[in-house]
């Protein structure tokens, strides 16, 4: 990794200009890894739930009658069938038959693993928050120098 210092030193040899395209660039990517880390926290979520739902069902007996989701707010009546196995939804159309207990574990696992990559992308997150708070230290101070330079020329009559 680079030295702090050597940062430092290369962020004050930048024009205000650069800085502050730095900043924004910088600002940008923080805004796209926050809504990345959104998404998998809507992803864990659903694994989540399904994990939970999963428990439940795998005390449930053939026959009972149930409403079944055909979209977020209509339902049908039916009525279960084998409780035995279901059918995972593992990404791109594919599905894999599971019984209710390998089901809970793939949406324990799921969730580690998305958990595992959320923890990745805070303390990345967080890096670039003080990498901009760095630039942003600098663009001040740049700014700052230029009106002070600014109304010494004016206060000598240049």
């Amino acid at each position: 990794m680079s030295n702090p210092k050597n940062q430092a030193i290369q962020l004050a040899q930048l024009s205000p200009q650069q800085l502050k395209q730095m900043g924004e660039q910088i600002e940008e990517e923080i805004q796209q890894l926050t809504q990345n880390l959104d998404q998998l926290t809507k992803a864990a979520n659903r694994y989540h739930t399904s994990g939970r739902a999963l428990e439940a069902f795998k005390d449930e007996t053939e026959g009972k009658e149930m409403l079944v989701p055909l979209t977020s707010s209509l339902y049908v009546p039916g009525t279960l069938g084998s409780t035995e196995k279901v059918l995972l939804d593992i990404g791109t159309g594919y599905f894999v038959e599971k019984t209710p207990e390998d089901g809970v574990d793939y949406c324990k696992r799921k969730v580690n693993l998305v958990k595992e990559n959320m923890d990745k992308i805070l303390e990345f997150i967080k890096q670039r928050q003080s990498q901009a708070a760095q630039v942003n230290q600098v663009f001040s101070a740049k700014v700052q120098q230029m009106q002070e330079q600014q109304r010494l020329a004016e206060a000598q009559g240049v």
